[in-house]
């Protein structure tokens, strides 16, 4: 779950997601944000299923999966609910869709090595500057200036913006790089 955010929704075709790239997908993408997820509508639960549907794409630059179709997926494993997605998702989701996630220790360190490799980084965060009760975010990679570029599904502004490490990693609760398998 995130915040409420704004209404304001960039939509990236999927002609434009390639491998390498982490796409700025949104659950509350009109395409998607009606569907159903754990009980509610995805566009207000579905998180989850839209960072690992970014990390999908940047590792294999196919266009085959939707964060509607990663949603489907964490519906029939039982990883979904009202309150979101389950962290099993993160790990065993990943495998059904060829994909290797390994947990990271919250130390800038990890990060930074997991980013330089190519990994995208998807965080489940606690109470902060992306949420008041949890929600995911995708690390995409680290700018010039060496901050976060990050990818928050429930926010095109947070988006926008880069991050400073520190900022971030504090209000993480658990940390997956992903590599395809």
């Amino acid at each position: 779950r995130g915040l409420p955010g704004s209404e304001m929704c960039i939509r990236v075709r999927r002609s434009a997601w390639r491998a390498g790239e982490v796409p700025a997908l949104y659950q509350r993408d009109p395409a998607w944000s009606q569907a159903l997820y754990g009980g509610d509508a995805f566009g207000v639960t579905g998180c989850g299923p839209t960072c690992l549907a970014m990390a999908y794409v940047a590792l294999t630059g196919k266009s085959d999966l939707s964060p509607a179709d990663a949603g489907a997926l964490s519906e029939r494993m039982g990883c979904a609910s009202s309150d979101g997605t389950a962290w099993d998702f993160m790990t065993e989701g990943a495998a059904q869709l060829g994909l290797t996630a390994e947990e990271l220790p919250a130390d800038e360190p990890s990060v930074r090595r997991a980013l330089v490799a190519g990994r995208p980084v998807i965080c489940s965060m606690g109470p902060g500057d992306f949420t008041s009760t949890g929600h995911f975010i995708v690390l995409a990679g680290i700018d010039e200036h060496g901050r976060l570029e990050i990818r928050d599904p429930n926010s095109p502004e947070r988006t926008a913006q880069t991050w400073d490490f520190d900022t971030v990693l504090r209000q993480c609760r658990n940390l997956w790089a992903y590599s395809a398998a």
